[in-house]
């Protein structure tokens, strides 16, 4: 009996510069496995000749296999199009740009033929990242792993690689926000972690500005953690404690020292400040509601135009846009 199939889902924004090498890292790293594989690219409404280069690959290959969105979804919705087309009995997620290496992906098959069933690359930053990154980077991961109470080491990113049943429990989640990094922890089995040294871009521009990994951090915190919402209950709590401190302090100078109280200014600060925390609360209260606004929508979490293979290089548009409800899978 031959070895089974592994899936590579690689989700690609403009990455028209990155494919073809990438196509034959991963033809290299896996020919020397002897497993047979599949290489499925997610053109995530990329403006550029991304989905020309797929489909010169599809020629070339026929092991590479293209899907193209009506849009940009986004990374974790083009990561999830990809796993709902993978037919391996493992998946390994990778980005385009070849920061992670696939050459590692040899280390995560071993480990998963040891028994892991998944096994998360933790990124070692190359000496060139800047300084501001690794470090946003990092205490991103510490904050996560504190409010989600989920373990989850900085630079664990979404160079992954899952078992069939743990990619079949991922697709029957309902949420539509899918947060890759963050579930593939949570679901348990046994995990492994492998270090490896990130490389540099290979062609292209990032495509995570800092107000995209702001917005990114915010995503994966309230998709996971409920402490924003109960930060409000301990806040108000120490505030009252500090409030009747405060005047018990003021009432006893008053009474026993005759000192005047001038207090326009500490007034002043006081009312500020609690008004900062109010609009800061207000502010975690509204994610939360725009989370219960999305979810209760139920819109697809993605939408496929068409696809792309050898046989079939420019396919009708698809009916693959399920709804939330019709991807639950029992369990």
């Amino acid at each position: 009996m031959g070895k089974p199939l592994i899936s590579i889902v690689v989700p690609a924004h403009n990455e028209e510069g990155c494919l073809a090498e990438l196509h034959r890292s991963v033809d290299r790293a896996l020919g020397q496995t002897g497993y047979p594989f599949e290489l499925i690219i997610v053109d995530d409404g990329s403006t550029d000749r991304t989905a020309d280069v797929i489909a010169e690959l599809c020629e070339e290959d026929s092991r590479v296999r293209g899907v193209h969105l009506t849009r940009n979804f986004g990374q974790q919705s083009a990561l999830l199009a990809g796993l709902e087309e993978a037919a391996g009995q493992a998946v390994v997620t990778i980005d385009a740009d070849l920061e992670q290496p696939p050459e590692a992906i040899r280390q995560m098959i071993r480990l998963w033929e040891s028994g892991f069933q998944v096994v998360h690359g933790v990124r070692r930053d190359h000496p060139q990242i800047s300084w501001f990154k690794r470090t946003t980077s990092r205490q991103f991961y510490r904050v996560f792993s504190f409010l989600s109470r989920i373990p989850m080491d900085p630079g664990m990113l979404d160079f992954k690689l899952l078992d069939r049943q743990v990619v079949d429990i991922l697709l029957s989640m309902p949420e539509t926000d899918f947060f890759l990094r963050g579930v593939a922890a949570w679901v348990g089995f046994k995990q492994a972690r492998m270090p490896y040294a990130a490389g540099l871009r290979t062609a292209g521009k990032t495509k995570y500005s800092t107000r995209v990994m702001i917005a990114f951090a915010m995503r994966g915190i309230t998709s996971f953690s409920t402490f924003p919402l109960r930060l409000a209950t301990y806040l108000g709590m120490l505030m009252t404690l500090l409030s009747l401190g405060y005047g018990a302090y003021v009432g006893i100078r008053h009474f026993f020292w005759e000192h005047p109280q001038p207090g326009y200014a500490s007034t002043i600060l006081l009312i500020s400040f609690l008004l900062g925390i109010q609009f800061l609360l207000i502010g975690m209260l509204g994610e939360y509601v725009g989370r219960i606004h999305v979810e209760v929508k139920r819109r697809p979490r993605y939408i496929v135009a068409r696809r792309t293979a050898t046989d079939q290089t420019e396919s009708e548009p698809s009916d693959h846009q399920r709804p939330v409800e019709d991807q639950r899978l029992p369990l």
